[in-house]
């Protein structure tokens, strides 16, 4: 069976969406914060393919590994350094929020200075990349296509059974729904933050790893994953790490396929609107459905648990 490229480029795409929106997802419900830097981790992972590829003549797979150990290290340090020191201080959310697109605007300033200076280093062509002919093929398919799906899937199971079957994830499913409690209970809040700072950056920076194998690598290139990655969380609901896995796939599969289809029936110049499919799909769901698909599930649940008892309590007292 031959897949058209469109429905592969969906899929490499939503992978990536999905593992930023868990990031994305777990920082808000664990800080409750929105993290704005969240997308600025992916582009460390696109430069670590590029180092690993162009500069040492690797394959860029050998430096997923790093990009995850990168991650998880910007990831604790933003989180010591910054949430965390702001929190002591007595930073409400909204400082810390602006704090977050302070170090966004600070990373991608610093992608810019390592894409600069590898250009003039060694003559690389470091804006505007691509890392296709350097990759395998499997089955037929660019072999990043397969992988970035196994490895988006492992990570969901993984996730998973950490969040359900250790306890570690139990505590931290508690401190996310309450901290203060959770503090009282004996649960150590602030180890449970650094642990899901460095998760989510780990993911982030191990998706911006698989990006420049398929599209375009940039300093900015990260960045403009947030707005995919804030509308997947939404899409799936902001208290929910399933529902975010479920919004990823979907915002990422709707903005590559939407686009396509739009372009075929409108012509190229679509295409430069990509951007604003996220955007607009974000608008819709905080207007139509706010808590998102988690949110719209457990309402059902609710009313058709509400509406049970109540025919229970019609036959009793008949």
């Amino acid at each position: 069976m031959i897949i058209p490229v469109i429905v592969m480029s969906a899929i490499v795409y939503g992978s990536m969406i999905t593992l930023l929106s868990i990031g994305f997802t777990l920082t808000h419900m664990t800080a409750k914060i929105p993290n704005f830097a969240h997308g600025t981790y992916a582009g460390f992972g696109v430069y670590v393919s590029f180092t690993f590829s162009r500069i040492y003549g690797y394959s860029p797979y050998l430096g997923f590994p790093v990009a995850i150990v990168m991650g998880a290290i910007i990831g604790i340090l933003l989180y010591t350094l910054v949430v965390s020191t702001l929190t002591r201080m007595g930073g409400g959310m909204i400082v810390k929020t602006i704090s977050t697109i302070a170090l966004q605007i600070f990373m991608v300033q610093a992608l810019h200075i390592y894409a600069y200076w590898s250009r003039e280093r060694w003559g690389l062509y470091s804006y505007g990349f691509l890392l296709k002919t350097v990759d395998y093929r499997i089955w037929g398919y660019q072999a990043i296509f397969p992988i970035s799906l196994i490895i988006c899937f492992t990570l969901v199971i993984l996730l998973h059974y950490m969040l359900t079957r250790t306890r570690f994830g139990i505590a931290m499913r508690a401190t996310a729904e309450d901290p203060g409690l959770s503090s009282v209970l004996g649960i150590d809040t602030h180890r449970i933050q650094q642990v899901s700072w460095m998760m989510t950056g780990a993911m982030a920076c191990l998706a911006g790893a698989m990006l420049p194998l398929w599209f375009m690598g940039s300093p900015m290139a990260g960045g403009s994953l947030l707005i995919s990655c804030m509308a997947g969380s939404l899409l799936g609901g902001l208290g929910s790490i399933y529902g975010a896995v479920i919004g990823g796939f979907a915002i990422g599969a709707i903005e590559i396929l939407g686009t396509s289809m739009l372009v075929d029936i409108f012509g190229l110049w679509v295409g430069e609107y990509r951007p604003l499919v996220p955007m607009i799909l974000t608008i819709a769901v905080l207007l139509i459905q706010p808590d998102g698909i988690s949110g719209a599930i457990e309402r059902w649940r609710i009313a058709g648990g509400s509406k049970r008892l109540m025919a229970r309590l019609g036959r009793s007292s008949e």
